[in-house]
């Protein structure tokens, strides 16, 4: 067959785009198991983190989360664990950002007024600027904040509020879409798990 024809090219073609689909087939199955592994490890981190658990290179992440969550069910809208006596609410939380969905998991003491943990797991926000939000300086001024009628992420910040009891942390600064995005998500995340606690029996 030759090689300038219009059947010679629609069946290379066909053939080729055969073969990559196939590769690319092989290499989801065989990392497949992985990649499932690496995000069950990443979860786990999160729900530490924003419980107030540090983490370190020596601890074994997934041991560590099942003896802080030994109750863990993915079908309830939050978690309860013990630390240092005290008890933290731990709820994953899912909203929109700029341009997509961001995941995490937000720990809140039982009172609802103090944010424990703040930890963002998924996020396709803009590298720079909005994607910032996965940073630990934007992380660590939620850690131990008051938030009492709601917290306010505030535009034209720049490095972070170290102030934990004015209710307020610093924005991304050039991504106000993102930093309202977030606002948005924990307000609503507080109210629902709040909400949520209410209606459980605490014996």
């Amino acid at each position: 067959m030759k090689k300038d024809t219009l059947a010679y090219t629609v069946i290379f073609t066909a053939i080729s785009a055969f073969i990559f689909v196939s590769l690319l087939s092989l290499a989801f199955g065989a990392t497949k198991g992985k990649v499932e592994e690496n995000n069950k490890i990443t979860e786990a981190r999160a729900y530490l983190t924003a419980a107030g658990i540090p983490l370190t290179e020596e601890m074994d992440v997934q041991s560590e989360f099942a003896s802080a969550y030994p109750n863990f069910d993915e079908t309830k809208s939050f978690q309860e664990t013990s630390i240092n006596g005290e008890t933290i609410l731990v709820g994953p939380f899912q909203g929109n950002g700029l341009w997509g969905s961001i995941s995490g998991v937000l720990g809140l003491t039982t009172d609802f007024e103090r944010i424990v943990g703040f930890e963002i797991i998924t996020h396709v926000e803009t590298p720079g600027l909005g994607g910032r939000i996965d940073e630990a300086w934007f992380k660590e001024q939620f850690r131990g904040e008051f938030v009492g009628e709601g917290l306010i992420v505030r535009h034209g910040g720049s490095g972070g509020d170290s102030d934990s009891e004015n209710g307020e942390v610093d924005g991304i600064t050039g991504a106000s879409r993102t930093s309202d995005s977030i606002q948005e998500i924990i307000n609503r995340q507080i109210i629902n798990m709040k909400s949520a606690y209410g209606g459980t029996t605490n014996e």
